[in-house]
């Protein structure tokens, strides 16, 4: 699928390196869903000031590899995310993390 119209890529930073302060409402997905209660678990964990103990993993291409749950409650929150650039390639499913269905 091809992105969203009008959407810009917010990832700068090369494979192996850490981009901090993301738009988390910017990164697409590679997902066609997202589970409520994997949801509802990692609002917890941020609620309790829990951090993640592995990092947000994108691709070159802004789309998200690892820790899409993560990006949507950022999202959420209109906060940021620092975001471990990935070499690997994966299509979006052509929507931004806050379009994405939850089931």
């Amino acid at each position: 699928m091809t992105p969203p119209q009008g959407w810009h890529n917010p990832i700068t930073e090369t494979p192996g390196r850490v981009q901090k302060a993301v738009d988390a409402t910017q990164l697409l997905s590679s997902r066609t869903d997202l589970s409520q209660l994997r949801l509802a678990r990692q609002r917890a964990l941020v609620l309790a000031g829990t951090p993640r103990h592995t990092p947000i993993e994108v691709t070159p291409d802004g789309v998200i590899w690892d820790g899409h749950h993560a990006v949507r409650v950022a999202a959420e929150r209109g906060e940021t995310v620092d975001v471990l650039v990935v070499a690997v390639r994966v299509p979006p499913s052509g929507m931004t993390i806050l379009l994405l269905p939850v089931r």
